[in-house]
């Protein structure tokens, strides 16, 4: 399939020295054949305007807190930059207006988030059942002792319902906070407790959600990311997703794909 090999052995040693990371668990969960594209074959991905418009806005936020820039310059960099740093394809319509109004609103109204900075945009290395990772965490705070980690996100997410049958905002908020469980795991090995909470910063929308560290979830979590890398281990085939928007606007191989050359 695609140049795969049915033979899981091909794979085998190159697979088990990968350096794993949530980026990597969330791209063979996404599209199998990605992974295998992108982590095996080794192509390279083109960058796509929704991921290039998040990685613009980390490094606003990353020079911020670093005291390199003011919350005025930011605003600034923002509308100055953006032709140039905001790379890709342009989606249809809109579309690209809405993402410059919703930044530039969020830059005018932003403040600081509620806690004592311990470290913006950090590199941490951990290790999960023996299994090397790698990963880096937005923003980590403190507060009254506690340690806090916050992911900026330009994703619409909303704070959890509550309500008896989940919502579908709901799901989506629980798929996100995979990755900061992930990290939890970082957190609890360099500073030997886990966070008080995990926190989105939705900086197109203005929100920002506060969701309790649970630590059955944490569980269930290490228990998934576990399960997958066991998936990827004994791998025979890499089938693709494909699913239009995803394949369409979101993927940054769609053009060395050959199942996209087929649609």
């Amino acid at each position: 399939m695609g140049g795969q090999n049915n033979s899981a052995a091909i794979y085998q040693p190159l697979i088990s020295e990968m350096t794993w990371s949530y980026s990597r668990l969330q791209c063979y969960n996404e599209c199998p054949y990605r992974f295998f594209m992108k982590y095996i074959k080794g192509c390279q991905e083109h960058q796509n305007f929704y991921s290039s418009y998040g990685s613009f806005m980390h490094k606003l936020l990353e020079q911020y807190y670093r005291g390199k820039i003011s919350k005025e310059e930011m605003q600034i960099k923002f509308l100055f930059d953006f032709q140039n740093e905001v790379e890709g394809a342009r989606p249809p319509g809109d579309i690209v207006s809405k993402y410059i109004k919703s930044g530039t609103e969020y830059l005018q109204s932003f403040k600081p988030l509620p806690f004592k900075m311990i470290d913006v945009e950090k590199e941490v290395h951990f290790s999960l059942n023996n299994k090397q990772f790698v990963g880096f965490i937005d923003y980590i705070g403190e507060k009254d002792g506690e340690l806090y980690i916050v992911d900026n996100k330009s994703r619409d997410l909303k704070p959890r319902s509550n309500k008896t049958n989940p919502t579908l905002k709901d799901n989506e908020l629980d798929e996100m906070l995979r990755q900061l469980y992930v990290y939890s795991l970082a957190i609890k090995q360099e500073y030997g407790v886990f966070p008080k909470a995990l926190c989105f910063n939705c900086f197109r929308t203005g929100v920002f959600i506060e969701e309790p560290f649970c630590k059955n979830t944490y569980n269930d979590t290490i228990k998934w990311a576990t399960g997958l890398i066991n998936d990827i281990e004994t791998a025979e085939e890499f089938p693709p997703n494909r699913e239009f928007f995803m394949c369409s606007f979101l993927c940054g191989l769609n053009d060395d794909c050959i199942f996209w050359e087929m649609r």
